[in-house]
């Protein structure tokens, strides 16, 4: 081939190159436009028929593919709307109902959801989740097997600020008293909780979403109230397994758990005990309940420990202050506790002792009282300090409440002289006395149960003779 030959070649093999390069360049230009165009149309449906399009496929697809993956199980939900300027979607109604559990809530607008990712369905829900918020009103569960129901006036959550937030929160039963008691056929407890509000900050929610741990830096409850009642009039259920105890409780959460600290402020106590159907409770009070506890954790260093401090009125006539200390990772059931009473007129517990123990304080005043009390292995040892005076007890007949019965005034007088120690004069004043703490934990007590039962053995020591 000549020169020119050669010459025309390589400007023909240069000119094709360049077209491809062209080619290539246009091909993507005009991709690009298209999906450009096509995002803007996709956008503008959205803007213009995007309800439409939500509540005609996609909610159906979605309450479709949820019975799908869970059977059994229905979910139901309201009108959906979205703004695409805001990335907000909204559903007015969201309704999931199962064989033993059916929740019900009302507006629900959801934000900052990486829908591209979900969509897709190659991201994790933690990174789906990162930037989203959620508020949802009127939320309202059932547990009908239970009994029990949760109600929630407005929740909201937030993962980029690490937040959740419930108003008026309620656990209540959803029966009355004497129908909740029927459908037991052993002694049980009725609860009714309400929760003002509950704050949770510095929640870790990335690490919740994919299940590796439970961290918060604090949760705070304002306001709350608890109430608890037993019936007494029925027989315990038999012992079948003994109650975890906090240590234990904890160890049985596989994932990591810390809250740093949690705090209630103005809380409200009321525990009853009814010893017959109809009857009225005995009724223990303590106002103006006020919790700290830090280092909530199921991990951590053989002397790490969680540190509770409380106080309150008792039946709002004295001042008690508690602190416990409770091991992480005990080898057994240990912990460490103290406490004290402030001046107290003691015959404001009759409220509750005349109808639980059928004993009425018929006259005695507390100047001061104080205890501490160390577990090691579910034995607890202790001391009970208490100065009082002009300390006098009735026994009450246990079927008319008096104690006017022969036999009621002669167990009052034994009571008062042969057991009862009247007064018990400060220390050094040579009519003092320490009560004794002295108690093994029994199989079927539970953990507030066997701090009681530990420190009566002490009340009982100090005021007898």
């Amino acid at each position: 081939m000549s020169n020119r030959g050669l010459l025309m070649d390589n400007v023909h093999k240069r000119a094709v190159k360049r077209l491809r390069k062209l080619s290539l360049r246009r091909l993507s230009a005009y991709v690009g436009a298209s999906l450009g165009v096509l995002a803007v149309a996709v956008a503008v449906l959205i803007l213009v028929f995007g309800g439409a399009i939500l509540n005609r496929f996609a909610k159906g697809s979605a309450e479709r593919a949820f019975a799908e993956v869970h059977p059994g199980y229905a979910l139901r939900i309201g009108e959906l709307d979205y703004s695409l300027a805001a990335g907000r979607l909204i559903a007015q109604s969201v309704t999931l109902m199962g064989t033993n559990t059916m929740l019900k809530v009302g507006r629900i607008s959801l934000t900052g959801v990486r829908w591209s990712r979900l969509l897709w369905g190659k991201a994790a829900l933690a990174d789906v989740l990162a930037k989203a918020s959620l508020d949802a009103t009127n939320l309202d569960v059932e547990f009908p097997q239970s009994r029990y129901g949760i109600r929630c006036a407005r929740l909201r959550a937030s993962v980029p600020g690490s937040e959740l937030i419930a108003e008026d929160t309620e656990l209540r039963p959803l029966a009355g008293v004497e129908a909740f008691f029927a459908a037991h056929a052993f002694r049980t407890t009725r609860f009714h909780v309400v929760l003002p509000e509950c704050r949770v900050l510095g929640l870790t929610y990335g690490e919740a979403l994919r299940g590796s741990s439970y961290r918060a830096r604090s949760v705070h409850f304002s306001r709350p109230s608890f109430d608890a009642l037993i019936n007494r009039d029925k027989a315990p259920e038999p012992f079948v397994k003994s109650p975890l105890m906090v240590h234990e409780a904890l160890a049985a959460i596989r994932q990591p758990l810390q809250v740093d600290s949690l705090s209630i402020t103005n809380g409200h106590l009321t525990y009853c005990e009814r010893l017959s159907v109809g009857a009225d409770p005995a009724v223990l009070t303590i106002e103006a309940v006020s919790l700290s506890a830090e280092g909530i954790a199921n991990r951590g260093e053989p002397t790490a420990a969680i540190q509770i401090r409380g106080q309150g009125e008792l039946m709002n006539a004295g001042t008690m202050k508690v602190q416990i200390l409770i091991p992480i990772t005990p080898p057994d059931f240990s912990l460490h506790y103290t406490g004290s009473l402030s001046a107290m007129d003691l015959t404001q517990l009759d409220a509750f002792l005349e109808i639980a123990e059928h004993t009425r304080i018929k006259s005695g005043s507390a100047q001061a009282a104080a205890f501490e009390v160390d577990v090691n292995a579910g034995q607890a040892r202790g001391r009970v300090r208490a100065i009082y005076k002009d300390l006098e007890i009735a026994v009450l007949d246990k079927q008319t409440g008096s104690a006017k019965g022969l036999t009621d005034r002669v167990a009052s007088f034994l009571a008062n002289v042969v057991k009862i120690r009247n007064a018990n004069a400060p220390e050094g004043s040579g009519s003092s006395k320490t009560g004794e703490i002295k108690y093994t934990r029994r199989p079927d007590d539970e953990f507030q149960q066997f701090l009681w039962f530990a420190l009566r053995t002490g009340v009982l020591d100090i005021i007898s003779n």
